[in-house]
């Protein structure tokens, strides 16, 4: 019987049923397997069809009465795949269908070859397991992925179509298995094995990521071995398409062991480009000690171990110290403080001893590079593979940050934020120029020749070179230095990003007025940018002693008391006036050194109206708000301490008012009408901003209070001989309020 010519793949078509054998498999989900679809997101709705739970104690006696029939276990997907004919036709090209390579979650491998002789893998997915719209998006989604990509550490896409009962997708042939395949037949590998194995891989990942694609399934059996043994990255059906960098996936997906914490936590905060450099740490982790970090048998014990990062060191296996540096700083528990592609490769673990490239025998021999190559020999072979894999370029165009340390210079970041396009990836062309079987990126090393070292490493090592010129590029110390503030860097960074998320306003009094709201936040935007000039200044090297501002003591709010759950917010006044900010938004001020008092309300043109009376001929109808004002100066003088040694000063010539209050987790912001801002913080130390942010005033918990121009306490690095109030955390959070504070123009707004 003849077979019918295949077609390529379209959209009406790949939908197709066709009839399948059933293929039952067991329930349990091993450590290894790749989870496909669980989704916490509620607007990912897809029609999975999740086995039922079945109790293996609960055995059933054979008995002549009826029974009910129990349920049908969930199928695996690729047992649906039926096996291709043994000669497949399509657009004129024959294919013959060879040996069987394996199977996923998902599809089977056969090896196929056309009429030329040329061999490739071809990925069978069955139609009939695509049982929804989303499923067959997902399909299209991972070819159009693949289609789109040209790494020399990315499996090659060639081709796609489909008949009656399965879709094919055309891979490079990659024949000497997988990471997962060394690691069964040897146990564990040494360090430079490894290095070179996570260079190949960090090149492929960065390429990814520089193109707004996350893989999500990284693990050791999706990272091929091509016929020189150099890595190759595959399996792209999980991989997503980010539109810009802030975008997030929910989808909880991957491999158990391999998932980062994000992705099993994140149901809310979603997860991005962090979680493949998660899995790179997990890698590095298996390849050297033999098994993954959080391996257990039971897959709910791995996610708690994940969530905890609760992993160790067995005895019986040596890591060096610097790896276990590098592994402990990729495996954080908050993606922000992972390393970045870049960060990986600069880390001083890839100074040491690097083979130039994997022997052939790698499968049953382990080597012993540290007798055979000086680091200076593997600092040439770590550069070479570097631009191999796209890591570094050759040419004039580079980033060198120090002289022992070379950096990516395609100039995209590690997120990517400049390549053709992201969202339709499958017409987005590559920058690369390497074919399937390349084992280089560029014209230069594409070819048997040595690749020229001297193109790329720093200035210092001209030709005429000396050995101490050498010992200068891979000084160890110099880049475990870098190393820490790098890491550093990165810490602070993640606490500041968790502050900025935790800054959220718990109440806060209500502006009646649409003009008042643009009034304080022009007052924010003003403070604002009085300390990003400071800060800047200070880059600068400060400012002459002549052109400091004039230390003026800013009017402070020295008693405070919310009763907003009845009458309002109380306060007192470094001037020794009392206000009532009421919650109907107007304001009493009962001044201190005159029997007068302001009313104060909202006004749709002005923001603010005042009147001005005495204490005497006090309006009727004011004076029910006068006598909460005397009570709240009774309670507390009689029950709270004043926190400022300030006093009213000569230049102190109006009368100032509580405009705004809020109440933050970790502070209390007071925003006064003549511009000043207040923070109090949980810990008793008190900053005020005042004069446009050019002046800060520290109050300490013993009340002591001392004012500085700004541009000299970030010169300093904080507040002169009070290092325990931690300024420059708590600038960051007082920036951000000034920040919050000053986007809110409407009433709308909270």
């Amino acid at each position: 019987m003849s077979l019918a010519p295949l077609q390529t793949i379209n959209d009406k078509q790949v939908n197709t049923r066709s009839r399948a054998v059933n293929t039952p498999v067991k329930n349990a989900l091993k450590p290894n397997t790749p989870i496909y679809s669980q989704h916490n997101n509620p607007d990912d709705k897809e029609n999975n069809d999740p086995s039922p739970e079945i109790n293996a104690n609960n055995k059933h006696k054979r008995v002549m009465t009826e029974q009910p029939q129990p349920k049908k276990k969930k199928e695996k997907l690729s047992s649906l795949c039926k096996t291709p004919p043994s000669l497949i036709k399509t657009r004129g090209r024959d294919y013959r269908r060879e040996h069987f390579l394996g199977e996923g979650g998902f599809a089977r491998c056969f090896q196929i070859k056309d009429e030329s002789g040329k061999i490739f893998a071809a990925k069978t997915v069955a139609k009939i397991s695509i049982k929804s719209e989303k499923t067959k998006r997902k399909l299209l989604s991972e070819i159009q992925i693949h289609k789109s990509m040209k790494h020399s550490n990315i499996v090659q896409f060639i081709d796609c179509f489909e008949d009656d009962a399965n879709v094919y997708i055309l891979l490079e042939i990659c024949p000497n298995g997988s990471l997962m395949d060394l690691l069964k037949k040897r146990k564990s590998l040494t360090e430079p094995e490894v290095r070179f194995f996570t260079t190949q891989i960090c090149g492929a990942i960065k390429y990814l990521h520089s193109r707004r694609i996350i893989h999500r399934d990284l693990k050791l059996g999706n990272i091929f071995f091509d016929k020189d043994y150099n890595l190759k990255v595959g399996d792209f059906g999980l991989a997503a398409v980010l539109a810009n960098d802030r975008e997030r996936k929910y989808t909880v997906c991957g491999t158990p062991n391999y998932i980062a914490p994000e992705v099993l936590m994140g149901k809310h905060s979603g997860h991005s480009f962090e979680v493949d450099i998660w899995s790179i740490g997990v890698m590095i982790y298996a390849l050297l000690v033999g098994k993954p970090p959080f391996q257990a048998k039971d897959v709910n014990v791995i996610y708690e171990r994940i969530k905890l990062c609760k992993y160790g060191y067995p005895k019986d296996k040596y890591v060096s110290k610097e790896a276990e540096i590098l592994i402990h700083d990729i495996l954080s528990l908050n993606p922000l403080q992972r390393p970045t592609i870049i960060d990986i490769i600069d880390d001083v673990w890839f100074r040491g001893v690097f083979p130039a490239r994997i022997s052939p025998d790698v499968m049953d021999t382990v080597p012993n590079y540290e007798e055979e190559l000086t680091l200076e020999e593997s600092f040439i072979n770590f550069k070479n593979c570097m631009a191999n894999c796209g890591l570094i370029e050759s040419g004039n165009k580079r980033r060198t940050s120090s002289s022992n340390k070379i950096s990516s210079v395609t100039g995209n970041d590690d997120n990517g934020t400049n390549i053709e396009g992201t969202s339709n990836v499958s017409s987005s062309k590559t920058e690369s120029n390497n074919g399937p079987s390349a084992n280089a990126t560029n014209t230069a090393s594409s070819s048997n020749k040595p690749f020229d070292y001297r193109t790329i490493l720093p200035h210092a090592l001209s030709p005429g070179g000396t050995k101490n010129k050498y010992k200068e590029v891979i000084d160890l110390e110099a880049q475990r230095k870098l190393n820490n503030l790098a890491r550093e860097a990165r810490i602070r960074r993640a606490q500041q990003s968790n502050m900025k998320n935790s800054l959220q306003p718990m109440l806060s009094n209500v502006i009646k007025s649409e003009i008042s709201l643009r009034i304080l936040s022009s007052e924010c935007l003003l403070a604002m940018n009085g300390i990003l000039e400071a800060e800047a200044q200070k880059k600068m090297g400060g400012l002459p002693k002549l052109r400091l501002p004039k230390i003026k003591h800013p009017i402070v709010v020295t008693k405070w008391v919310d009763y907003s759950n009845k009458h309002g917010f109380s306060y007192q006044l470094s001037t020794e006036d009392i206000g009532v900010l009421f919650n109907n938004g107007t304001t009493v001020l009962r001044l201190a050194d005159a029997e007068e008092f302001w009313y104060i309300s909202y006004d749709d043109r002005e923001g603010w109206v005042a009147g001005h009376y005495l204490l005497a001929d006090r309006p009727r109808e004011l004076s029910r708000h006068l006598e909460i004002v005397e009570f709240f100066a009774k309670y507390m003088s009689a029950n709270l301490s004043r926190v400022s040694t300030f006093v009213r000063e000569e230049y102190h010539k109006d009368d100032v008012f509580l405009r705004r209050y809020t109440r933050y987790k970790q502070f209390v912001m007071f925003e006064l009408s003549d511009g000043t801002f207040q923070f109090n913080f949980k810990d008793h130390h008190k900053f005020a901003i005042s004069e446009g942010g050019k002046l800060v005033t520290y109050i300490s918990p013993d009340h002591a209070s001392l004012t500085y121009p700004l541009v000299e306490v970030l010169k300093n690095g904080g507040i002169p001989n009070n290092p325990g109030c931690n300024f420059m955390e708590k600038l960051y959070l007082i920036k951000e309020g000034l920040k919050q504070k000053s986007s809110i123009l409407t009433l709308g707004q909270t």
